[in-house]
């Protein structure tokens, strides 16, 4: 990974693909870093010009965000310093799953200029209620007794029970690369996500955009992304039936191929 220094913090990030190709910018989720692309990220670097990186708290990657537009001010001040958009004349095309999803809308919300093209995959704009109550659970508890105490339950929101069964391997990388979390930032995002509401204002996005659904996503569950859809005049929906958070991990050739076929 490579270091770059914003106005906004530090960040680390890899790139790959031909500079001349079409930017594709992947934003991780909250329960992984942005390993979680590794299946991947080759692949999407044979047609696209790939931008990988680190939120804040992961990877060494360090920024004040407490909020998440805090969150997309910081990325948006790496996309900028990267350059990835030569000032706007070169168009960013985002994939973000998850929590990179609710950063991704308001980078799109705050910064239109940046984004051309946001495939947002099991996200939405704001969570309900009762879904706020273990976001608020989780922060408290890593707070008080560590990442460690919360592997179980991270890697149960990001796979589905016959998934995880079925591979032990996948399941305990995850938990190593979480375990690297800072602890802190982690409790951050975990209560930025619960005071967010960018649903009301979703409608502002101008730019194309197309929402994936995991069917058997638990943690940001499909009635998370129709809502958003509902909310986007021009957006388009499409659903993974057999997956769940990530699937770029469960469902990497699916999510591939859809994701070709939609740039």
């Amino acid at each position: 990974m490579q270091r770059i220094d914003t106005n906004k913090g530090t960040a680390y990030y890899e790139t790959k693909g031909s500079a001349d190709a079409p930017n594709l910018v992947l934003f991780h989720t909250l329960l992984a870093d942005c390993s979680v692309y590794d299946g991947v990220i080759d692949n999407l670097a044979e047609n696209f010009h790939v931008t990988r990186f680190h939120f804040p708290g992961y990877g060494g990657s360090i920024g004040e965000c407490k909020t998440i537009d805090d969150y997309a001010d910081w990325t948006a001040a790496l996309i900028e310093t990267l350059n990835l958009s030569n000032n706007g004349s070169k168009p960013i095309c985002v994939f973000s799953n998850g929590f990179g999803g609710f950063v991704s809308v308001g980078l799109c919300l705050r910064h239109p200029e940046i984004v051309s093209h946001l495939i947002i995959s099991n996200s939405g704009g704001a969570f309900p209620q009762e879904r706020k109550v273990p976001l608020n659970g989780m922060s408290q508890k890593v707070l008080s007794d560590g990442i460690n105490s919360v592997l179980d339950i991270a890697m149960s929101r990001m796979f589905p029970d016959a998934f995880r069964q079925a591979n032990p391997d996948i399941i305990s990388e995850r938990k190593e690369k979480l375990l690297t979390a800072d602890p802190e930032q982690f409790a951050k995002a975990c209560q930025a996500l619960s005071q967010l509401d960018y649903l009301s204002h979703a409608s502002q996005i101008k730019c194309n955009v197309d929402i994936i659904a995991g069917m058997q996503d638990e943690t940001t569950p499909p009635s998370m992304s129709s809502e958003l859809y509902d909310q986007i005049e021009q957006a388009n929906y499409h659903e993974i039936d057999d997956s769940g958070h990530c699937p770029q991990i469960q469902q990497p050739e699916k999510l591939l191929s859809l994701i070709k076929r939609i740039l």
